[in-house]
């Protein structure tokens, strides 16, 4: 047997392809007969089409639309784009900032578990970064380890500050949240009960 011509309309769709419903033919033939034709929720055929239609469009979207942007005021209230300590679970529970997943994505431990497809890693490429960790030298700055060796003569030390033009620009605050970011990160990663998941997309598991 050969089929030469094959045509569906794909711009209906029956109430059964819908809803998922079935029916014996019986009671298919019956809806069709009332109907005067095969009956199609929504389309030319449908009776209730016009009234489907303006019920969506003035009462269903609307109330779509003023609930995602009602979600995205709050989202943005409650979490703003702003650095601060990661230092818990609850606090990653709350989301990290965008402007921290640089500072968090170069930390050599994430890195390399990007580099080994084991995290999702804020969706960064690992071919794109930068060989160093731009981020070291500006936590570095303005730490000190004090002892016996770091002290002079007089019991005075000496605090330099190293600044690179191409140094990422941050605050003594937000410096401080991203060394806490990074100290938890490895306290994170070495606990037991939260070893294996991706920080970078918590609370999803990963082997």
């Amino acid at each position: 047997m050969q089929v030469n011509e094959l045509s569906l309309n794909t711009n209906v769709f029956s109430l059964g392809a819908l809803l998922g419903s079935q029916g014996e033919n019986s009671l298919i033939q019956s809806i069709n007969d009332r109907c005067g034709a095969s009956s199609y929720f929504g389309s030319v055929l449908d009776p209730f089409r016009a009234g489907f239609t303006n019920f969506m469009n003035t009462v269903v979207q609307p109330i779509r639309d003023v609930g995602l942007k009602l979600f995205s005021t709050a989202d943005k209230l409650f979490n703003p784009d702003q650095y601060r300590a990661i230092d818990s679970v609850q606090e990653l529970k709350r989301g990290i900032p965008p402007c921290m997943h640089e500072g968090i994505i170069y930390y050599p431990p994430m890195r390399t578990f990007l580099e080994e497809g084991r995290i999702e890693g804020f969706g960064f490429d690992p071919k794109s970064l930068r060989e160093d960790d731009p981020y070291e030298p500006v936590l570095e700055n303005g730490f000190l380890e004090i002892h016996s060796s770091t002290l002079d003569k007089d019991g005075n030390i000496t605090q330099v500050f190293n600044e690179n033009t191409d140094d990422p620009i941050l605050s003594f605050d937000e410096v401080e949240m991203l060394r806490t970011t990074r100290a938890y990160i490895d306290k994170f990663m070495e606990d037991e009960a939260t070893k294996y998941f991706d920080f970078t997309d918590y609370p999803s598991l990963h082997s």
